[in-house]
Protein backbone atom coordinates (compact mmCIF):
# COMPACT_ATOMS: atom_id res chain seq x y z
CA UNK A 1 0.00 0.00 0.00
CA UNK A 2 1.12 3.54 -0.76
CA UNK A 3 2.70 5.13 2.07
CA UNK A 4 1.86 8.92 2.80
CA UNK A 5 5.47 9.14 4.47
CA UNK A 6 6.99 8.37 0.98
CA UNK A 7 4.82 10.92 -0.98
CA UNK A 8 5.57 13.75 1.57
CA UNK A 9 9.49 12.71 1.41
CA UNK A 10 10.04 12.27 -1.93
CA UNK A 11 7.77 14.31 -4.18
CA UNK A 12 5.32 16.67 -1.83
CA UNK A 13 8.17 18.06 0.17
CA UNK A 14 7.43 17.20 4.17
CA UNK A 15 6.58 20.56 4.69
CA UNK A 16 6.16 23.16 2.05
CA UNK A 17 3.65 26.13 0.99
CA UNK A 18 0.88 23.98 1.38
CA UNK A 19 1.11 22.32 4.71
CA UNK A 20 1.94 25.68 6.43
CA UNK A 21 -0.84 27.21 5.27
CA UNK A 22 -3.15 24.82 6.36
CA UNK A 23 -1.24 24.53 9.54
CA UNK A 24 -1.65 27.94 10.31
CA UNK A 25 -5.21 27.26 10.26
CA UNK A 26 -5.17 23.81 11.88
CA UNK A 27 -3.17 25.53 14.49
CA UNK A 28 -6.38 28.15 15.16
CA UNK A 29 -8.12 25.35 16.72
CA UNK A 30 -6.25 25.06 19.86
CA UNK A 31 -7.28 28.97 20.36
CA UNK A 32 -11.10 28.05 21.38
CA UNK A 33 -9.85 25.23 23.37
CA UNK A 34 -7.83 27.55 25.36
CA UNK A 35 -10.85 29.70 25.94
CA UNK A 36 -13.04 27.15 27.65
CA UNK A 37 -10.40 25.09 29.11
CA UNK A 38 -9.19 28.54 31.16
CA UNK A 39 -12.43 29.86 31.37
CA UNK A 40 -12.98 29.86 34.55
CA UNK A 41 -10.27 31.72 36.06
CA UNK A 42 -13.01 33.94 35.30
CA UNK A 43 -16.47 32.73 35.68
CA UNK A 44 -15.47 30.88 38.81
CA UNK A 45 -13.35 34.50 40.37
CA UNK A 46 -13.93 34.76 44.11
CA UNK A 47 -15.59 37.71 44.95
CA UNK A 48 -16.68 39.36 48.71
CA UNK A 49 -20.31 38.15 49.35
CA UNK A 50 -22.53 38.60 52.21
CA UNK A 51 -26.03 37.76 53.43
CA UNK A 52 -29.47 39.47 51.80
CA UNK A 53 -30.79 41.59 54.96
CA UNK A 54 -34.73 41.55 54.50
CA UNK A 55 -36.46 45.20 54.96
CA UNK A 56 -32.44 46.65 54.06
CA UNK A 57 -34.39 49.80 52.30
CA UNK A 58 -36.27 50.90 55.51
CA UNK A 59 -32.95 49.79 57.59
CA UNK A 60 -31.26 52.53 55.45
CA UNK A 61 -33.70 55.45 56.03
CA UNK A 62 -33.10 55.16 59.94
CA UNK A 63 -29.35 54.97 59.52
CA UNK A 64 -28.50 56.37 56.61
CA UNK A 65 -28.47 60.62 57.00
CA UNK A 66 -26.95 63.78 57.08
CA UNK A 67 -26.70 63.40 52.86
CA UNK A 68 -24.38 60.54 53.38
CA UNK A 69 -23.17 58.57 50.06
CA UNK A 70 -24.26 55.20 48.68
CA UNK A 71 -21.22 53.12 49.34
CA UNK A 72 -20.47 54.84 53.00
CA UNK A 73 -24.45 53.54 53.33
CA UNK A 74 -23.57 50.12 52.11
CA UNK A 75 -20.72 50.13 54.39
CA UNK A 76 -22.71 50.90 57.61
CA UNK A 77 -25.52 48.63 57.04
CA UNK A 78 -23.44 45.96 56.57
CA UNK A 79 -21.84 47.37 60.17
CA UNK A 80 -25.17 46.85 62.07
CA UNK A 81 -26.65 43.51 59.74
CA UNK A 82 -23.22 41.02 59.22
CA UNK A 83 -21.01 39.64 61.59
CA UNK A 84 -17.21 39.78 61.18
CA UNK A 85 -14.74 36.89 61.22
CA UNK A 86 -10.73 36.59 61.47
CA UNK A 87 -9.72 35.50 57.93
CA UNK A 88 -6.49 34.82 56.63
CA UNK A 89 -5.41 35.20 53.43
CA UNK A 90 -1.64 35.00 52.93
CA UNK A 91 -1.35 38.42 54.50
CA UNK A 92 -2.19 37.68 58.33
CA UNK A 93 -5.41 37.60 59.53
CA UNK A 94 -7.60 40.25 58.81
CA UNK A 95 -11.27 41.37 59.69
CA UNK A 96 -13.51 40.25 57.14
CA UNK A 97 -17.78 40.18 56.94
CA UNK A 98 -18.98 36.54 57.06
CA UNK A 99 -20.60 35.29 53.82
CA UNK A 100 -23.05 32.75 55.60
CA UNK A 101 -23.95 34.78 58.55
CA UNK A 102 -26.11 37.82 59.61
CA UNK A 103 -27.91 39.40 62.88
CA UNK A 104 -31.21 39.07 63.63
CA UNK A 105 -31.60 42.64 63.35
CA UNK A 106 -35.07 43.91 64.01
CA UNK A 107 -36.66 47.73 62.70
CA UNK A 108 -37.22 48.07 66.22
CA UNK A 109 -33.24 47.63 67.12
CA UNK A 110 -32.21 49.81 64.44
CA UNK A 111 -34.55 52.46 65.36
CA UNK A 112 -32.85 52.37 68.80
CA UNK A 113 -29.43 52.14 67.17
CA UNK A 114 -30.24 55.49 64.93
CA UNK A 115 -31.45 57.76 68.50
CA UNK A 116 -28.23 56.59 70.35
CA UNK A 117 -25.51 55.17 68.39
CA UNK A 118 -25.13 52.25 70.57
CA UNK A 119 -24.24 49.01 68.25
CA UNK A 120 -23.19 47.01 71.03
CA UNK A 121 -26.69 45.76 71.81
CA UNK A 122 -27.38 44.94 68.07
CA UNK A 123 -24.34 42.34 67.83
CA UNK A 124 -25.45 40.80 70.63
CA UNK A 125 -28.10 39.53 68.46
CA UNK A 126 -28.84 35.89 67.48
CA UNK A 127 -27.16 34.90 64.22
CA UNK A 128 -28.99 33.52 61.21
CA UNK A 129 -27.89 31.96 58.11
CA UNK A 130 -28.69 33.65 54.42
CA UNK A 131 -32.03 32.45 54.16
CA UNK A 132 -32.80 35.38 52.11
CA UNK A 133 -29.73 34.96 49.82
CA UNK A 134 -26.92 37.34 49.32
CA UNK A 135 -25.40 40.07 48.17
CA UNK A 136 -22.43 40.36 45.77
CA UNK A 137 -19.62 42.65 45.24
CA UNK A 138 -19.65 43.52 41.63
CA UNK A 139 -16.57 45.93 41.43
CA UNK A 140 -14.58 43.65 39.79
CA UNK A 141 -17.31 41.48 38.28
CA UNK A 142 -20.22 42.19 36.98
CA UNK A 143 -21.53 38.86 37.26
CA UNK A 144 -19.84 35.58 38.06
CA UNK A 145 -21.56 31.69 38.06
CA UNK A 146 -20.88 31.71 41.37
CA UNK A 147 -23.40 35.19 41.73
CA UNK A 148 -25.82 33.91 39.64
CA UNK A 149 -25.90 30.96 41.02
CA UNK A 150 -25.30 31.45 44.72
CA UNK A 151 -22.46 29.45 45.09
CA UNK A 152 -21.13 30.25 48.17
CA UNK A 153 -20.89 28.93 51.93
CA UNK A 154 -21.83 25.47 51.57
CA UNK A 155 -22.12 25.30 47.80
CA UNK A 156 -18.93 27.20 47.35
CA UNK A 157 -17.21 23.08 46.55
CA UNK A 158 -19.29 23.41 43.44
CA UNK A 159 -17.72 25.72 41.30
CA UNK A 160 -14.77 23.27 41.04
CA UNK A 161 -17.32 20.79 40.68
CA UNK A 162 -18.08 22.79 37.52
CA UNK A 163 -14.66 22.54 36.28
CA UNK A 164 -14.29 18.81 36.76
CA UNK A 165 -17.00 18.43 34.86
CA UNK A 166 -15.69 20.03 31.93
CA UNK A 167 -12.02 18.00 32.63
CA UNK A 168 -14.25 14.68 32.81
CA UNK A 169 -15.97 15.83 29.46
CA UNK A 170 -12.20 16.07 28.19
CA UNK A 171 -11.57 12.08 28.93
CA UNK A 172 -14.75 11.01 27.82
CA UNK A 173 -14.82 12.97 24.50
CA UNK A 174 -11.03 11.65 24.08
CA UNK A 175 -12.46 7.87 23.70
CA UNK A 176 -15.51 9.14 22.01
CA UNK A 177 -14.05 11.38 19.21
CA UNK A 178 -10.91 8.25 18.92
CA UNK A 179 -13.09 6.34 17.53
CA UNK A 180 -15.57 8.90 15.54
CA UNK A 181 -12.15 10.30 13.66
CA UNK A 182 -11.02 6.78 12.36
CA UNK A 183 -14.22 5.93 11.74
CA UNK A 184 -16.13 8.83 9.66
CA UNK A 185 -12.54 11.13 8.84
CA UNK A 186 -10.85 13.82 10.10
CA UNK A 187 -12.40 16.74 9.18
CA UNK A 188 -15.80 15.37 9.44
CA UNK A 189 -15.14 14.43 13.06
CA UNK A 190 -13.76 18.28 13.49
CA UNK A 191 -16.54 19.80 11.82
CA UNK A 192 -19.51 17.71 13.81
CA UNK A 193 -17.05 18.57 16.88
CA UNK A 194 -17.16 21.97 16.72
CA UNK A 195 -20.98 23.15 15.50
CA UNK A 196 -21.65 21.01 18.55
CA UNK A 197 -19.28 23.22 21.02
CA UNK A 198 -20.52 25.84 19.39
CA UNK A 199 -24.17 24.70 19.92
CA UNK A 200 -23.62 23.77 23.17
CA UNK A 201 -21.15 27.21 24.47
CA UNK A 202 -24.12 29.11 23.19
CA UNK A 203 -26.59 27.09 25.40
CA UNK A 204 -24.40 27.62 28.49
CA UNK A 205 -24.81 31.12 28.64
CA UNK A 206 -28.51 30.54 28.90
CA UNK A 207 -28.37 27.69 31.98
CA UNK A 208 -31.66 28.49 34.31
CA UNK A 209 -29.67 26.52 37.20
CA UNK A 210 -26.70 25.15 37.95
CA UNK A 211 -26.94 21.48 36.88
CA UNK A 212 -27.62 22.47 33.83
CA UNK A 213 -24.89 24.59 33.93
CA UNK A 214 -22.48 21.48 34.82
CA UNK A 215 -24.02 19.23 32.16
CA UNK A 216 -23.27 22.01 29.33
CA UNK A 217 -19.79 22.42 30.69
CA UNK A 218 -19.20 18.50 30.61
CA UNK A 219 -21.03 18.03 26.97
CA UNK A 220 -18.39 21.17 25.53
CA UNK A 221 -15.05 19.56 27.36
CA UNK A 222 -16.42 16.85 25.23
CA UNK A 223 -16.93 18.26 22.61
CA UNK A 224 -13.91 20.58 22.52
CA UNK A 225 -11.45 17.74 22.87
CA UNK A 226 -12.82 16.27 19.76
CA UNK A 227 -12.33 19.46 17.67
CA UNK A 228 -8.78 19.58 19.33
CA UNK A 229 -7.22 16.08 18.48
CA UNK A 230 -9.04 16.30 14.73
CA UNK A 231 -6.83 19.24 14.32
CA UNK A 232 -3.56 17.94 16.09
CA UNK A 233 -4.07 14.33 14.30
CA UNK A 234 -4.90 16.86 10.60
CA UNK A 235 -1.94 18.85 11.30
CA UNK A 236 0.63 15.84 12.63
CA UNK A 237 -0.71 14.02 9.42
CA UNK A 238 0.26 16.53 6.67
CA UNK A 239 3.95 16.68 7.49
CA UNK A 240 7.01 14.70 7.14
CA UNK A 241 8.19 12.73 9.51
CA UNK A 242 11.15 15.05 10.28
CA UNK A 243 8.98 17.51 10.98
CA UNK A 244 6.57 15.82 13.18
CA UNK A 245 8.24 16.42 16.63
CA UNK A 246 8.71 20.40 16.02
CA UNK A 247 5.18 21.06 14.43
CA UNK A 248 3.43 19.25 17.22
CA UNK A 249 5.36 21.18 19.80
CA UNK A 250 4.68 24.89 17.77
CA UNK A 251 0.52 23.41 17.58
CA UNK A 252 1.02 23.88 21.06
CA UNK A 253 1.71 27.38 21.18
CA UNK A 254 -1.58 28.43 19.52
CA UNK A 255 -3.11 27.56 22.73
CA UNK A 256 -0.81 29.88 24.59
CA UNK A 257 -2.06 32.54 22.02
CA UNK A 258 -5.98 31.40 23.28
CA UNK A 259 -4.94 31.56 26.68
CA UNK A 260 -3.62 35.29 26.18
CA UNK A 261 -6.66 36.56 24.48
CA UNK A 262 -8.73 34.90 27.04
CA UNK A 263 -7.03 37.31 29.46
CA UNK A 264 -8.18 40.30 26.96
CA UNK A 265 -11.55 39.20 26.36
CA UNK A 266 -11.90 38.77 30.18
CA UNK A 267 -10.36 42.04 31.04
CA UNK A 268 -13.38 43.58 28.34
CA UNK A 269 -16.32 41.18 29.48
CA UNK A 270 -16.99 41.58 33.08
CA UNK A 271 -20.25 39.67 32.81
CA UNK A 272 -19.53 36.16 32.68
CA UNK A 273 -22.98 34.75 30.32
CA UNK A 274 -21.58 37.46 27.66
CA UNK A 275 -18.17 36.29 28.03
CA UNK A 276 -19.53 32.97 27.30
CA UNK A 277 -21.42 33.89 24.37
CA UNK A 278 -18.23 36.05 22.91
CA UNK A 279 -16.30 33.03 23.34
CA UNK A 280 -19.04 30.43 21.75
CA UNK A 281 -20.26 31.41 18.79
CA UNK A 282 -17.39 33.01 16.42
CA UNK A 283 -16.35 29.43 16.67
CA UNK A 284 -19.58 28.84 13.88
CA UNK A 285 -16.82 30.34 11.32
CA UNK A 286 -14.91 27.25 11.62
CA UNK A 287 -17.40 25.89 9.41
CA UNK A 288 -15.63 27.14 6.46
CA UNK A 289 -12.86 24.92 7.27
CA UNK A 290 -14.94 22.51 5.02
CA UNK A 291 -13.95 24.56 2.08
CA UNK A 292 -10.16 25.40 2.92
CA UNK A 293 -9.37 22.03 4.63
CA UNK A 294 -8.71 18.73 3.02
CA UNK A 295 -9.36 15.43 4.35
CA UNK A 296 -6.23 13.50 5.90
CA UNK A 297 -4.80 12.24 2.95
CA UNK A 298 -3.19 9.79 5.20
CA UNK A 299 -6.56 8.69 6.63
CA UNK A 300 -7.97 7.86 2.95
CA UNK A 301 -4.94 6.09 1.90
CA UNK A 302 -5.40 4.00 5.10
CA UNK A 303 -9.71 3.23 4.35
CA UNK A 304 -8.73 2.57 0.78
CA UNK A 305 -10.07 5.80 -1.01
CA UNK A 306 -7.33 6.31 -2.90
CA UNK A 307 -9.34 8.19 -6.03
CA UNK A 308 -10.28 10.79 -3.38
CA UNK A 309 -6.63 10.85 -1.60
CA UNK A 310 -4.84 11.21 -5.73
CA UNK A 311 -7.33 14.47 -5.80
CA UNK A 312 -5.85 15.60 -2.20
CA UNK A 313 -2.31 14.98 -3.25
CA UNK A 314 -2.80 16.53 -6.21
CA UNK A 315 -3.82 19.66 -4.62
CA UNK A 316 -0.85 19.57 -2.37
CA UNK A 317 1.71 19.32 -5.74
CA UNK A 318 0.21 22.38 -6.79
CA UNK A 319 0.32 24.58 -4.66
CA UNK A 320 3.71 23.33 -3.72
CA UNK A 321 4.99 23.49 -7.19
CA UNK A 322 6.11 19.58 -7.62
CA UNK A 323 5.39 17.55 -10.35
CA UNK A 324 4.39 14.33 -9.79
CA UNK A 325 4.48 11.01 -11.38
CA UNK A 326 1.68 9.41 -14.16
CA UNK A 327 0.83 6.88 -11.18
CA UNK A 328 2.08 7.39 -7.80
CA UNK A 329 0.84 4.02 -6.87
CA UNK A 330 3.07 2.29 -9.23
CA UNK A 331 5.46 3.02 -6.86
CA UNK A 332 8.71 3.27 -9.12
CA UNK A 333 9.65 6.57 -7.91
CA UNK A 334 10.70 5.55 -4.46
CA UNK A 335 14.44 4.44 -4.21
CA UNK A 336 14.65 1.11 -3.67
CA UNK A 337 16.68 1.29 0.11
CA UNK A 338 15.71 0.30 3.17
CA UNK A 339 15.17 3.08 5.53
CA UNK A 340 15.09 2.76 9.42
CA UNK A 341 12.35 4.44 11.19
CA UNK A 342 13.28 7.27 13.19
CA UNK A 343 12.01 8.23 16.70
CA UNK A 344 9.47 10.47 15.45
CA UNK A 345 7.35 8.07 13.32
CA UNK A 346 4.57 6.75 15.36
CA UNK A 347 2.77 3.48 14.25
CA UNK A 348 1.18 1.17 16.11
CA UNK A 349 2.86 -1.84 14.22
CA UNK A 350 -0.98 -3.30 12.76
CA UNK A 351 -1.13 -5.70 16.12
CA UNK A 352 -3.80 -4.86 19.20
CA UNK A 353 -2.45 -5.14 22.68
CA UNK A 354 -4.86 -5.60 25.34
CA UNK A 355 -3.75 -2.55 28.57
CA UNK A 356 -2.46 -5.62 30.59
CA UNK A 357 0.55 -6.48 28.21
CA UNK A 358 2.20 -3.49 29.07
CA UNK A 359 2.39 -4.57 32.73
CA UNK A 360 2.91 -8.18 32.04
CA UNK A 361 6.57 -7.54 31.92
CA UNK A 362 8.54 -5.68 34.68
CA UNK A 363 10.43 -3.18 33.22
CA UNK A 364 7.79 -2.51 30.71
CA UNK A 365 5.51 -2.71 33.87
CA UNK A 366 8.24 -0.04 35.77
CA UNK A 367 8.25 2.14 32.50
CA UNK A 368 4.02 2.90 32.24
CA UNK A 369 3.79 3.24 35.66
CA UNK A 370 6.38 5.97 35.47
CA UNK A 371 4.96 7.74 32.50
CA UNK A 372 1.44 7.51 33.91
CA UNK A 373 2.41 9.31 37.14
CA UNK A 374 4.38 11.96 35.12
CA UNK A 375 1.35 12.34 32.80
CA UNK A 376 -0.80 13.11 35.90
CA UNK A 377 1.09 15.11 37.46
CA UNK A 378 1.89 17.13 34.34
CA UNK A 379 -1.86 17.83 33.93
CA UNK A 380 -2.51 18.40 37.77
CA UNK A 381 0.07 21.11 38.39
CA UNK A 382 -0.61 22.55 34.47
CA UNK A 383 -4.25 23.29 35.51
CA UNK A 384 -3.91 23.71 39.38
CA UNK A 385 -1.29 26.24 38.43
CA UNK A 386 -3.94 28.08 35.38
CA UNK A 387 -6.97 28.05 37.47
CA UNK A 388 -5.37 29.83 40.45
CA UNK A 389 -3.86 33.15 38.87
CA UNK A 390 -6.92 34.99 40.46
CA UNK A 391 -5.62 34.13 43.78
CA UNK A 392 -1.97 35.05 43.26
CA UNK A 393 -2.75 39.11 44.07
CA UNK A 394 -2.43 41.94 41.70
CA UNK A 395 -4.17 41.90 39.08
CA UNK A 396 -6.06 39.19 37.88
CA UNK A 397 -6.36 39.90 34.05
CA UNK A 398 -2.26 40.81 33.79
CA UNK A 399 -1.91 37.02 36.10
CA UNK A 400 -3.96 35.13 33.41
CA UNK A 401 -2.05 36.93 30.29
CA UNK A 402 1.48 36.23 31.41
CA UNK A 403 0.61 32.43 32.26
CA UNK A 404 -0.58 32.44 28.61
CA UNK A 405 2.19 34.02 27.43
CA UNK A 406 5.06 31.71 29.41
CA UNK A 407 3.63 28.80 27.27
CA UNK A 408 5.06 30.30 23.92
CA UNK A 409 8.79 30.39 24.96
CA UNK A 410 8.55 27.07 26.93
CA UNK A 411 7.17 24.89 24.30
CA UNK A 412 10.32 26.24 22.02
CA UNK A 413 12.98 25.77 24.90
CA UNK A 414 11.15 22.30 24.93
CA UNK A 415 12.20 21.84 21.11
CA UNK A 416 15.57 22.72 21.66
CA UNK A 417 17.02 21.38 25.12
CA UNK A 418 15.01 17.64 23.98
CA UNK A 419 17.44 17.82 21.03
CA UNK A 420 20.51 18.85 22.94
CA UNK A 421 22.48 17.04 25.36
CA UNK A 422 20.39 16.86 27.85
CA UNK A 423 18.45 14.79 25.99
CA UNK A 424 14.51 13.44 26.88
CA UNK A 425 15.27 12.49 30.32
CA UNK A 426 17.42 14.99 32.48
CA UNK A 427 15.19 17.73 30.13
CA UNK A 428 12.39 16.53 31.91
CA UNK A 429 14.10 15.75 35.11
CA UNK A 430 15.12 19.22 35.21
CA UNK A 431 11.87 21.11 34.08
CA UNK A 432 9.64 19.28 36.95
CA UNK A 433 11.85 19.86 39.50
CA UNK A 434 12.21 23.02 39.07
CA UNK A 435 8.60 23.41 38.63
CA UNK A 436 8.23 21.84 41.94
CA UNK A 437 10.61 23.74 43.47
CA UNK A 438 9.39 26.60 42.39
CA UNK A 439 5.56 25.92 42.87
CA UNK A 440 6.18 25.88 46.71
CA UNK A 441 8.40 28.55 46.96
CA UNK A 442 5.65 30.75 45.87
CA UNK A 443 3.29 29.61 48.35
CA UNK A 444 5.23 30.97 51.28
CA UNK A 445 5.52 34.71 49.03
CA UNK A 446 2.60 36.79 50.89
CA UNK A 447 -0.21 37.83 48.03
CA UNK A 448 -0.35 41.11 49.52
CA UNK A 449 2.30 43.64 49.87
CA UNK A 450 5.39 44.63 48.38
CA UNK A 451 6.37 41.21 47.72
CA UNK A 452 3.35 40.64 45.21
CA UNK A 453 5.61 40.64 42.07
CA UNK A 454 7.87 38.24 43.72
CA UNK A 455 4.84 35.57 44.44
CA UNK A 456 3.47 36.39 40.65
CA UNK A 457 7.43 35.67 39.56
CA UNK A 458 8.32 32.48 40.82
CA UNK A 459 4.93 31.17 39.96
CA UNK A 460 5.28 31.89 36.39
CA UNK A 461 8.80 30.42 36.62
CA UNK A 462 6.80 27.13 37.86
CA UNK A 463 4.25 27.47 35.23
CA UNK A 464 7.28 27.82 32.51
CA UNK A 465 8.76 24.86 33.44
CA UNK A 466 5.50 22.57 34.00
CA UNK A 467 4.72 23.31 30.71
CA UNK A 468 7.99 22.69 28.91
CA UNK A 469 7.30 19.32 30.41
CA UNK A 470 4.33 19.06 29.43
CA UNK A 471 5.40 19.72 25.76
CA UNK A 472 7.97 16.89 26.00
CA UNK A 473 6.15 14.12 27.50
CA UNK A 474 3.91 13.24 24.45
CA UNK A 475 7.01 12.62 22.59
CA UNK A 476 9.49 10.73 25.46
CA UNK A 477 6.69 8.73 25.85
CA UNK A 478 5.54 7.53 22.18
CA UNK A 479 9.78 6.89 22.12
CA UNK A 480 9.91 4.59 24.94
CA UNK A 481 7.16 2.01 24.09
CA UNK A 482 7.53 -0.22 21.44
CA UNK A 483 5.73 -0.37 18.03
CA UNK A 484 3.14 -2.56 18.85
CA UNK A 485 1.82 -0.77 22.06
CA UNK A 486 2.87 2.37 21.04
CA UNK A 487 -0.67 3.85 20.54
CA UNK A 488 -2.47 2.04 23.34
CA UNK A 489 0.39 3.36 25.69
CA UNK A 490 0.43 7.30 24.83
CA UNK A 491 -3.80 6.82 24.69
CA UNK A 492 -3.57 5.01 28.25
CA UNK A 493 -0.85 7.75 29.69
CA UNK A 494 -3.57 10.55 28.41
CA UNK A 495 -6.67 8.63 29.93
CA UNK A 496 -4.76 8.97 33.09
CA UNK A 497 -3.61 12.44 32.35
CA UNK A 498 -7.55 13.67 32.45
CA UNK A 499 -7.28 12.68 35.71
CA UNK A 500 -5.00 15.11 37.06
CA UNK A 501 -7.39 17.53 34.98
CA UNK A 502 -10.46 16.44 36.56
CA UNK A 503 -8.58 16.32 40.24
CA UNK A 504 -6.94 19.70 40.08
CA UNK A 505 -9.62 22.11 40.70
CA UNK A 506 -10.96 19.58 43.76
CA UNK A 507 -7.28 20.03 45.41
CA UNK A 508 -7.36 23.77 45.21
CA UNK A 509 -10.13 23.61 47.93
CA UNK A 510 -7.33 22.86 50.19
CA UNK A 511 -6.63 26.22 50.35
CA UNK A 512 -9.94 26.69 52.94
CA UNK A 513 -7.98 24.34 55.25
CA UNK A 514 -4.48 26.12 55.13
CA UNK A 515 -3.73 28.38 51.65
CA UNK A 516 -0.19 27.28 50.72
CA UNK A 517 -1.15 23.67 50.82
CA UNK A 518 -2.53 23.44 47.30
CA UNK A 519 0.83 25.00 46.35
CA UNK A 520 2.62 22.43 48.60
CA UNK A 521 0.82 19.17 47.10
CA UNK A 522 1.66 20.59 43.50
CA UNK A 523 5.09 21.01 43.96
CA UNK A 524 5.88 17.93 45.60
CA UNK A 525 4.06 15.89 43.64
CA UNK A 526 6.14 17.78 40.38
CA UNK A 527 9.69 17.05 42.15
CA UNK A 528 8.65 13.23 42.75
CA UNK A 529 7.42 13.03 39.01
CA UNK A 530 11.06 14.41 38.19
CA UNK A 531 13.09 12.40 40.18
CA UNK A 532 10.84 9.23 38.68
CA UNK A 533 11.70 9.99 35.22
CA UNK A 534 15.66 9.16 36.38
CA UNK A 535 15.12 5.26 36.04
CA UNK A 536 13.93 5.65 32.64
CA UNK A 537 16.41 4.91 29.47
CA UNK A 538 17.32 8.41 27.32
CA UNK A 539 15.76 7.84 24.06
CA UNK A 540 17.56 10.86 21.80
CA UNK A 541 19.60 8.97 19.27
CA UNK A 542 18.34 5.51 19.83
CA UNK A 543 16.93 2.76 17.81
CA UNK A 544 13.44 2.37 19.42
CA UNK A 545 12.19 -0.79 20.52
CA UNK A 546 9.94 -2.95 17.53
CA UNK A 547 8.56 -5.45 19.50
CA UNK A 548 7.41 -6.00 23.40
CA UNK A 549 10.82 -8.10 23.96
CA UNK A 550 12.94 -5.11 22.42
CA UNK A 551 10.60 -2.63 24.53
CA UNK A 552 11.19 -5.13 27.92
CA UNK A 553 15.41 -5.02 27.31
CA UNK A 554 15.27 -1.31 26.32
CA UNK A 555 16.96 0.42 29.37
CA UNK A 556 16.70 -2.55 31.68
CA UNK A 557 20.03 -3.13 33.03
CA UNK A 558 22.00 -6.07 32.44
CA UNK A 559 21.60 -9.16 34.62
CA UNK A 560 24.40 -9.59 37.39
CA UNK A 561 26.80 -12.87 36.52
CA UNK A 562 28.97 -14.22 38.46
CA UNK A 563 32.72 -14.95 37.49
CA UNK A 564 33.88 -18.29 38.80
CA UNK A 565 37.18 -19.52 40.00
CA UNK A 566 37.16 -23.69 39.38
CA UNK A 567 38.97 -25.39 42.20
CA UNK A 568 41.46 -27.56 42.06
CA UNK A 569 39.58 -31.11 40.97
CA UNK A 570 37.49 -28.19 38.53
CA UNK A 571 34.38 -29.79 39.72
CA UNK A 572 32.07 -28.74 42.46
CA UNK A 573 34.36 -27.20 44.42
CA UNK A 574 33.66 -23.51 42.40
CA UNK A 575 33.50 -20.49 44.03
CA UNK A 576 32.18 -17.31 43.11
CA UNK A 577 34.22 -14.82 43.75
CA UNK A 578 32.98 -11.25 42.05
CA UNK A 579 29.43 -9.92 40.52
CA UNK A 580 29.57 -7.75 38.04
Amino acid sequence: MLQFDDVLKYLLGEFGSYQKRLFILLGMIAIPGAYHAILPVFYSASTDAWCKVPNVDEISKHVCVHNITIDSCIQLVKNITIPRETADKGCGPTSIFSQCQRFNVSISDVIRYSDDGDISYLHNNSKLSCTHGWEYDTSKYTSTVSQQFDLVCDQSYLTAMATSCYMAGLLVGSIFYGYILDRFGRLRGFLFAMTLSTIIGTVTAFAPNFTVFAICRFLQGANMIGAYIAGFVLAAEIVGPSKRTTCGMVFHIFFGIGYMLLALFGFLIRTWWILQLALSVPTILFVSFWWLIPESPRWLLNVGKNDEALNVIKKFAEVNDVTLPNDIFDESWKPSIREEKTGTDVEDGGQKFIIIELFRLPNMRKKTLILMYNWLVNTLVYYGLSFNTSNLGGNDFINCFLAGAVEIPAYLLGIFIMESRLGRRWSMFYTMVIGGVACVAAAFVPTCGNLVWLGITITMISKFSVTCSFGMVYLFTAELFPTPARSLGVGLCSMVARVGGITAPQLLLMASIWDKLPAIVFGIAAVVAGILVLPLPETRGKKLPETMEEGEKFGRRPAKQSIYIPGKDHGDSAVAMKSV
